[in-house]
């Protein structure tokens, strides 16, 4: 996909929704409802640890039966994150996220998180790149579908 024009730093959440590693899930789940996002960046200091999704919450904590109260965000987060600069384009952000089958991306400057590009950021301001996202999603789901059906 050509250069768009557009930084992925114009159209990234710059306040994305933070948790310490030691946040237990129920206050974990109750942030992410409160502020109606789907996945919570877990931050200590100005390091970058990971991110915790509802998926994780659902096959890593009540799929494998843990006990909530006492699991803790840094036993079911997602660490490794790929990242991406905020002066990136948005169409090599998009072709990252394709990539890497991941639906929220932080955007980091020096190793400092300076924000977090989510599908939804991309809905609201590219509405045919998301198209081109969710495609690609649904194309890769097909083809897993029918891998497991041979």
């Amino acid at each position: 996909m050509k250069k768009i024009g557009v930084k992925v730093s114009d159209i990234m959440t710059k306040k994305p929704v933070i948790v310490s590693p030691d946040t237990n899930l129920p206050s974990c789940a109750r942030k992410m409802l409160s502020k109606n996002v789907g996945g919570i960046i877990v931050k200590e200091n100005y390091l970058l640890l990971g991110i915790v999704t509802e998926k994780d919450i659902v096959e890593e904590a009540v799929g494998k039966e843990l006990n909530i109260k006492k699991t803790r965000v840094k036993d079911i987060m997602t660490t490794g994150m790929i990242t991406i600069h905020p002066n990136a384009d948005l169409a090599e952000a998009v072709n990252l996220m394709i990539r890497e089958d991941v639906r929220r991306l932080p955007v980091t400057e020096n190793k400092k998180l300076v924000g977090l590009l989510t599908v939804k950021d991309i809905l609201k301001a590219q509405p045919k790149l998301y198209q081109r996202f969710y495609d690609c999603l649904v194309l890769r789901k097909m083809k897993k579908v029918s891998r497991k059906k041979t």
